[in-house]
């Protein structure tokens, strides 16, 4: 099972991280409006900061979502999700990723999800439409109440490289069923993981033993029974970044 630790820190720190522990990169930079709005350079200047690595660990990219809607029914908004969407493939591309996560986007009550789920399905048909098979793409749950959601939406797309990305921290604060119910419901379809805890009330990105979900067992679960996918260590502070690794290195799973 491939380990990544998304890039929520200086990089020179990040770097540290990688090369001690030998794991991927999931980078979340260009995700960023501001960023992808003057790419190239930022490219440049990324490139140039993690050469140390680059060519010689896995990257993984988190891409844009602010704003973006893919079941929106407003064709310009749908238009300017694509394009920022392609943006953040152009870079994952650039960067020799294996894989992109794109978030889902339903906020609840906002459409009907017959709607918005037919409108997204239309939308990933169309992307995907000229895209290859280099890359993964994985739909990253946000704020679905529970699995059916994005599993209608993957058996739906047309395109083999099109896949969840089940984000633990997520369904503990916004889903009004558990994260094992979503494992089982979702089964093969997740081929990447997000993995952070919190206490269910509040989206904390903490430490894997800082909150109620136990993250060991679910990882042993998932090298059990989800042996090709990938899991990606969201964790806001580093300190309590390296702290998870240490606990998943004493207890063999790194």
């Amino acid at each position: 099972m491939d380990i990544y630790i998304s890039q929520l820190d200086e990089t020179q720190k990040i770097l540290k991280i990688i090369k001690k522990y030998n794991v991927g990169l999931e980078v979340v930079q260009f995700a960023s409006p501001y960023i992808l709005d003057d790419k190239d350079m930022y490219l440049q200047t990324y490139k140039d900061e993690i050469k140390d690595i680059y060519g010689k660990t896995n990257i993984s990219i988190h891409g844009p979502y602010a704003d973006l809607s893919v079941g929106s029914r407003d064709r310009d908004i749908v238009k300017v999700t694509k394009k920022r969407l392609n943006e953040g493939y152009s870079i994952a591309k650039e960067l020799g990723a294996k894989k992109i996560v794109y978030h889902n986007g339903y906020t609840p009550n906002t459409y009907t999800k017959e709607e918005w789920l037919n409108n997204a399905i239309t939308f990933w048909n169309d992307f995907l439409a000229d895209k290859d098979d280099n890359i993964d793409i994985h739909i990253e749950n946000t704020m679905e109440e529970d699995y059916l959601f994005i599993k209608e939406l993957v058996d739906n797309v047309n395109h083999k490289n099109f896949s969840v990305c089940l984000d633990i921290g997520h369904v503990n604060v916004f889903s009004n069923i558990s994260v094992n119910e979503w494992l089982e419901g979702l089964g093969d379809r997740i081929k990447h993981f997000h993995i952070h805890n919190n206490y269910g009330s509040k989206d904390s990105h903490s430490s894997i033993e800082s909150g109620n979900i136990n993250i060991i067992e679910l990882i042993k679960y998932i090298n059990k029974n989800l042996k090709n996918s990938s899991i990606s260590l969201e964790i806001v502070d580093t300190n309590e970044l390296i702290n998870s690794l240490e606990i998943l290195k004493k207890n063999g799973l790194l």
